[in-house]
């Protein structure tokens, strides 16, 4: 009943009449990932597709005007965002951005603009994808990869980085040190399609795009909850500075990693002066305007996309109720989706 639900919604729900006067009159804020130019769900072509449909229907607005609320019979506005500046943001969103004078924001972190250095999710899923073999030896033990065992193997894999301390450096040493190296198994192409950073030069130049804005998105994508205080000021203040230097702006908003926050880092990107938070739920009591709800966009489904950005906060809250106050930690390692 749920599917039948949602395929009704997403073929009809987001140009019923009168959506327009009942959708929120706050700004819908998506979050895009990686673009690739294939081999995936949302490649350069579809995001394209994407494009088009949301400039046709929709009104596409600024990080400045995002306070702004709409008239009922005005259209929907909708703010977009980028998370983890991966290098197909700077060679294949900012142009199809550009051509259409869309404006946007990306959270870049900093660790994948390193050559030969991958954020750690990005590394799992080339190591899931990619990997030639049937398997690899790891902390003494050995890693089936044969291909009925391969899915259950990587995300065993995925909890035991996790669980590695301290975050996230004990875990991206080990990725580095003991783990299969991506580049002897994955082309180059793949790669840099897929997993590379954006360079310096690259986010300078979306920085002097008066289109677009750059935030933080921390040093190495940690779960900022995993990090100890000290830890967790660091992954932001560092590369806040690291993005200011490069930009020449000043950086006052951030995405929380894998959507990754609690009480304490809210008090700290409070305390950090930050004006703006970005999650995908706005998910315990606190700051307003440091948790701000998102919807992720991962298929290329036009009617999926019109419905949540009309409906997007409601659907969002119908797939998983928000935790409530007493709980700390937004998303359990354990728990969490590959999507960052």
């Amino acid at each position: 009943m749920h599917a039948l639900t949602r395929r009704l919604a997403n073929a009809v729900g987001w140009h019923l009449p009168l959506a327009r006067t009942l959708a929120r009159r706050e700004a819908a804020i998506l979050v895009y990932h990686g673009v690739p130019r294939q081999g995936a769900e949302i490649t350069a072509a579809v995001f394209e597709q994407h494009v088009r449909f949301i400039v046709r229907h929709f009104h596409v607005v600024s990080p400045a005007e995002l306070s702004k609320k709409r008239k009922g019979t005005s259209r929907i506005t909708v703010l977009l965002t980028f998370d983890d500046g991966f290098r197909n943001h700077a060679e294949v969103v900012a142009p199809i951005l550009t051509k259409y004078g869309v404006p946007a924001v990306f959270f870049i972190p900093s660790r994948h603009t390193q050559r030969g250095k991958y954020l750690w999710f990005s590394y799992l899923r080339l190591l899931e994808s990619q990997f030639r073999g049937n398997g690899f030896t790891y902390a003494g033990e050995f890693w089936n990869m044969a291909a009925n065992q391969r899915a259950e193997t990587v995300a065993r894999l995925r909890r035991r980085l996790l669980e590695l301390t301290p975050h996230p450096s004990a875990m991206y040493r080990a990725i580095e040190d003991e783990l299969p190296r991506l580049e002897d198994f994955v082309p180059s192409e793949v790669l840099r399609d897929h997993a590379e950073g954006m360079t310096p030069e690259q986010i300078g130049d979306i920085a002097r795009n008066p289109l677009f804005t750059v935030g933080v998105h921390t040093v190495d994508h940690p779960f900022l909850t995993l990090c100890d205080r000290a830890e967790a000021t660091r992954q932001i203040e560092e590369n806040r500075g690291w993005l200011q230097s490069i930009s020449g702006q000043p950086c006052d908003s951030i995405a929380y990693p894998v959507s990754d926050f609690n009480a304490d880092v809210l008090q700290q990107c409070n305390d950090l002066g930050f004006r703006s938070g970005f999650s995908v739920e706005q998910r315990i009591e606190g700051d307003a305007r440091l948790q701000l709800p998102r919807v992720g966009v991962y298929y290329p489904s036009l009617a999926e996309l019109g419905c949540k950005v009309r409906w997007g906060a409601m659907v969002t809250r119908l797939k998983r109720p928000p935790l409530s106050a007493m709980e700390s930690r937004s998303v359990s390692p354990a728990a969490a989706q590959g999507v960052a």
